[in-house]
């Protein structure tokens, strides 16, 4: 048997801004560049949030206040992020935890499943054992009653076999 692929994609460079995973952080830093860095009047793009905010000031003479394209609580412009950097450390922490907990919750619950398929598979041939032996008992039973209906007498003669044993070896 081979080894599994496992899903470690928590492990990987992931957007803060939007929760999405990457290869590697080249991916990341396009992906930052093009969603999130990228001015909503001219299209420009740019490599960090400083740098739009600054050109969105200069050029446009308007006043960024939130990252474009980013999910809720994550849009503020305080947070200086490229790429990886920058990235509270609670959020990665967080990130981890939620992966791992679900991966082994995944893995936990297939060897739950197996455990649960072999019990019943246990079960099922100890139910056909147990009818077995039911039958076998049976068979018992029925033979000590046959047994049971003929009479014992303690007094009779006992059978006797006359065997002449000179007959027997020379057949």
């Amino acid at each position: 048997m081979g080894r599994k692929n496992r899903d470690l994609s928590y492990l990987k460079p992931f957007c803060f801004y939007c929760d999405k995973t990457f290869k590697n952080e080249v991916y990341l830093h396009q992906h930052q560049k093009a969603k999130h860095f990228t001015c909503q009047r001219c299209f420009k793009k740019f490599s960090s949030c400083d740098s739009l905010k600054n050109h969105v000031e200069s050029a446009h003479h308007e006043v960024l206040t939130k990252i474009p394209n980013a999910t809720g609580d994550r849009s503020d412009i305080k947070n200086k992020i490229f790429g990886m950097q920058g990235v509270p450390r609670v959020e990665i922490e967080k990130r981890i935890r939620k992966g791992a907990e679900e991966y082994w919750t995944k893995i936990l619950s297939a060897q739950y499943q197996q455990r649960r398929k072999e019990n019943k598979q246990r079960m099922k041939q100890n139910r056909e054992i147990t009818k077995k032996e039911n039958q076998q008992g049976a068979k018992i039973d029925n033979e000590k009653e046959d047994i049971d209906q003929h009479e014992y007498n303690p007094e009779a003669k006992p059978i006797s076999f006359d065997l002449d044993y000179e007959q027997l070896q020379k057949q």
